[in-house]
């Protein structure tokens, strides 16, 4: 099971024969990581196929009460990214 990066950085190298250096296995990760990245920066989405699809949403907006002092705080609008899994073929 991979529970964070380093697990998935073993798996990687792994799954490059097992003779590959874990610098080699980081800089294939960082290489998908960042392809996707552009990728999404460059089109506003991208699409994987039998995976999933990742896109940029703008979030509007919003008013935040803080509970402590009581406080409302806006919290500007934002883009971040959301990801929408493939339904399986049957």
């Amino acid at each position: 099971m991979i529970r964070n990066r380093q697990d998935l950085l073993e798996l990687v190298r792994l799954r490059l024969g097992g003779t590959a250096t874990p610098r080699a296995a980081q800089l294939a990760l960082e290489a998908v990581l960042q392809a996707m990245r552009d990728g999404i920066i460059e089109t506003g989405e991208l699409r994987l196929a039998h995976f999933g699809t990742f896109k940029t949403q703008t979030r509007a907006p919003r008013k935040l009460l803080l509970p402590r002092s009581g406080k409302t705080h806006l919290l500007p609008e934002r883009t971040v990214i959301t990801f929408r899994q493939n339904r399986p073929a049957h």
